[in-house]
């Protein structure tokens, strides 16, 4: 993928916003100049700015790799309980059970989303969004600084989050390994976007969940 592409698709998306480089700039809490140039190319598109955008309403995904971000069913959302972390994998981890169990009912390979969310669920070490990754594909830190164009030291870095990945990063670790730079910036609204998009597999399949969700509720409240 081009990044050439990527700094076109955020020209269009600030004139579809209907705003000037000046506006955008101070919204991202950087100088025109430093703007202008992420939108010439001679700069790359930074985490915080990416993140930035996210929160004005911008698709990241969209932008990076020309993917919509996958939508959220309203059944599925409502797991998403940030002030309660372990209720939050509980959940998850019942999400992840009932997703096996439908591809395995289709005969469907597990796909990079599915098996990011299985890492996840399972993580006793605390990995970060990298080392996730990495254990989900099955990629060598090697692989990786390959596929990244980054020495070695410079990835040991972003594995780490000593420093974040930059759209470019994002775009390459996509045409890689197929996930989205959605589960960089948001991880857990990203695995609920996966658990939806299986859902729609079936036509019963989000009842089945919301029945499973319901159940852990009543158990939980009678414990």
């Amino acid at each position: 993928m081009q990044y050439s592409l990527i700094v076109q698709k955020l020209q269009q998306y600030r004139k579809k916003s209907k705003i000037l480089q000046t506006e955008m700039a101070e919204y991202l809490d950087i100088t025109q100049s430093e703007y202008s140039k992420i939108e010439l190319g001679k700069s790359k598109l930074p985490y915080e700015v990416l993140d930035k955008l996210r929160k004005r309403g911008c698709d990241i995904d969209m932008l990076i790799i020309g993917v919509e971000t996958g939508t959220v069913l309203p059944s599925v959302e409502k797991v998403y309980v940030e002030s309660d972390t372990l209720k939050f994998v509980s959940w998850l981890k019942l999400c992840e059970w009932a997703m096996q169990h439908w591809r395995n009912e289709d005969g469907r390979e597990a796909e990079i989303g599915s098996k990011l969310l299985k890492v996840f669920v399972n993580d006793e070490k605390g990995l970060t969004a990298l080392e996730k990754l990495r254990t989900a594909s099955g990629i060598s830190q090697e692989k990786m600084v390959e596929i990244l164009g980054v020495n070695i030291k410079k990835y040991r870095r972003l594995e780490k989050g000593i420093i974040q990945l930059d759209a470019e990063l994002m775009a390459k670790i996509y045409e890689a390994t197929k996930c989205k730079p959605s589960f960089f910036m948001d991880e857990n609204n990203y695995y609920l976007s996966i658990i939806s998009e299986e859902c729609r597999y079936g036509e019963k399949r989000e009842e089945q969940l919301q029945d499973l969700l319901t159940m852990q509720e009543k158990f939980e409240v009678n414990e």
